[in-house]
């Protein structure tokens, strides 16, 4: 039986479209160039939804937007350790999921910005995996983008519990991979991360990674300390849009958590698919 080759999406190209925020002319535009493109690595034909997520990342500049493309194939081909092999069974999947709560929160910001939400539930440093815990980062963002791709990305990072031990399982090669996708690969348009109960390992953090950070996605990165009023956190974020943790109108982080790994059980043949077409062009 023959393996489907379609992506499904929860929208079209059109609806998108008709929000006027692209327009055919652009989309029509990478099409062509995917045509005739001589990158080995970029596959001749995408889902226009795919298209649309680069073009509204890009703000609907069509060089930029191929740039991007091509350098989210590159970067996919050179670390499959983040991108392949997204199966939910994983033994380490499973372990990240329960060291490291995460969700794409379900109400957005007035903007129509997605947030993204990490905060370390397991404290045990020996069970902290940096790999698996950026693979499904990324796995939360094809979630995103899989309905209604949003107008930007805001990260919601609470750093309680991560001490300085934890710091040690960080791997600097992996760090530089991860940041390298975000700046030059990335199909959504990062607009802020926020990191609330930061304490001194912070400062530790930020001395490694910010040689791999550009100065715009540094000025994006907006670290809080521990005692930072909660009224502060709302001015930041609406109140709809957080968990009942911090003072807001959601569920709590657990169930917001729950209600995300069932959406990344949904996306298993989306990730196999997808996957599948990028390894034919690697042949």
């Amino acid at each position: 039986m023959e393996v489907s080759r379609k992506l499904d999406f929860n929208y079209t190209a059109q609806d998108v479209i008709d929000q006027n925020r692209t327009k055919q002319e652009f989309i029509g535009s990478i099409k062509n160039w995917l045509l005739m493109s001589n990158d080995k690595l970029v596959p001749p034909h995408l889902e226009e939804q795919m298209i649309v997520q680069f073009l509204l990342s890009c703000d609907n500049d069509v060089e930029l937007t191929k740039t991007t493309i091509s350098a989210f194939y590159r970067l996919k081909k050179a670390t499959p350790e983040l991108y392949d092999d997204r199966g939910m069974r994983r033994a380490d999947i499973i372990k990240a999921l329960n060291t490291m709560h995460m969700a794409t929160l379900p109400v957005r910001t007035d903007d129509n910005c997605a947030i993204h939400y990490f905060k370390l539930n397991d404290t045990d440093y020996h069970n902290y995996d940096v790999y698996p815990i950026m693979k499904l980062s990324f796995m939360l963002v094809d979630i995103t983008l899989n309905t209604n791709p949003p107008d930007g990305l805001v990260v919601l990072l609470d750093m309680k519990g991560i001490g300085l031990m934890h710091l040690t399982k960080m791997k600097i090669s992996a760090i530089k991979k991860y940041f390298q996708f975000l700046q030059e690969g990335f199909p959504m348009k990062l607009k802020m991360i926020h990191i609330i109960h930061a304490a001194y390992v912070m400062e530790k953090l930020m001395s490694v990674i910010k040689v791999f950070i550009k100065n715009e996605v540094l000025d994006m990165i907006k670290i809080h300390p521990s005692d930072m009023p909660i009224e502060k956190l709302h001015a930041l974020l609406p109140q709809k849009c957080l968990p009942e943790e911090y003072g807001g109108d959601l569920p709590s982080e657990m169930e917001l958590h729950k209600m995300t790994i069932e959406q990344m059980n949904n996306m298993q043949k989306f990730w196999e698919v997808e996957e599948m077409m990028r390894k034919e062009m690697n042949k």
